[in-house]
């Protein structure tokens, strides 16, 4: 068997090497990697051409005019030439052992999908996410844990998989939100077996920038976006199972990126505080919020608080809120990178 890493590369020069030596450090060789350099203004696809005469046999390059990150991926599973596909991201990296064990499992189990625990490294903490315990199951069996695998945020991404090349789709170019579910949705779709492996193999990196800037278009297009990825996917669980979902699982994500959006309106400086509190109302006002509300289950304290309030449409204490969480969450980021600099 032999193995295709895709990885889109845009403006990744300070982390493209620790990336791509991550891989060239496997255990198991028998691999190529697709660099798909997508325009980088910071000569990251030059080092992607270094990179390629340092190591010969095991890199391909690809550059192609800026077209986003699903358009990169595209491009690298059309130039793939091994039986299965995996991903990372340029800014990420993997454990040494992270293709054997994936590749491995794979032939134990004779999957179609092989999914896999995950560092997150966030501002200076290591958080340890683990998808359960190893398990393999038919897709008819996998109902239950589609849902847990959803609630804990597994199925999004395409970075912590294996996937059979012949059974692979296409990234949806046209989405900035969800284009990674919904690619996974389509091959789960095309699945016999999946097996879930709880080891943590590869780290996935995101710093807090605390800027929270959006224009007013953008904030609408990413709720409508939100929408359509809630529906697509109540619609694949029906479809797949023959029965909606019935414990709010699916919803509740909808909900989420709701208040994720409240959460973030204290720190954007471009609006007043009466325009803030009236983008707070309209979600409040949202057909879903008035209509399925009762359906969300949230599982974190200042969501369930400030979905309280959101749903009895009171902007005011619901920007109260978000405004006294700010600086508990900046205090706890300040202490997290003061720990990680004695580290």
């Amino acid at each position: 068997m032999r193995y295709s890493i895709v990885i889109p590369v845009y403006n990744a020069k300070k982390t493209l090497r620790r990336c791509v030596e991550s891989w060239l450090d496997q255990t198991e060789q028998d691999f190529e990697l697709l660099l798909v350099d997508d325009g980088s203004a910071d000569g990251s696809g030059t080092l992607c051409d270094e990179l390629a005469r340092e190591e010969q046999g095991h890199i391909r390059v690809i550059h192609q005019e800026n077209s986003g990150v699903s358009t990169a991926r595209n491009a690298g599973i059309q130039a793939a030439d091994g039986d299965f596909l995996l991903f990372t991201d340029s800014d990420d990296y993997v454990s040494p052992d992270y293709l054997a064990h994936m590749a491995g499992f794979q032939k134990e189990t004779a999957a179609d999908l092989v999914l896999c625990g995950f560092h997150h490294l966030y501002d200076g903490a290591d958080i340890v996410k683990l998808p359960g315990q190893t398990r393999t199951l038919e897709l008819p069996d996998f109902r239950d844990d589609f849902l847990s695998l959803y609630r804990e945020s597994f199925l999004n991404m395409p970075w912590n998989k294996l996937y059979r090349r012949e059974l692979a789709g296409r990234f949806e170019t046209a989405l900035s939100l969800g284009e990674d579910l919904l690619f996974n949705l389509d091959y789960l779709g095309r699945c016999g077996r999946i097996a879930v492996l709880a080891e943590p193999l590869c780290f996935y990196i995101q710093e807090f920038t605390g800027q929270a800037t959006l224009s007013s278009q953008k904030r609408q297009d990413r709720m409508a976006l939100a929408r359509r990825i809630c529906e697509e996917t109540e619609a694949f669980f029906e479809e797949t199972w023959s029965e909606p979902c019935r414990d709010g699982s699916i919803f509740t994500r909808y909900v989420s990126e709701i208040l994720d959006e409240c959460e973030k309106l204290p720190a954007d400086r471009s609006l007043s505080c009466q325009e803030k509190q009236r983008i707070i109302r309209s979600c409040a006002r949202d057909e879903w919020v008035r209509t399925r509300g009762q359906e969300a289950c949230l599982t974190l304290p200042d969501y369930k608080i400030l979905w309280y309030f959101l749903r009895r449409d009171m902007p005011r204490m619901v920007y109260a809120l978000c405004v006294l969480r700010r600086p508990l969450v900046s205090v706890l980021h300040s202490v997290r990178r003061i720990g990680r600099g004695k580290s």
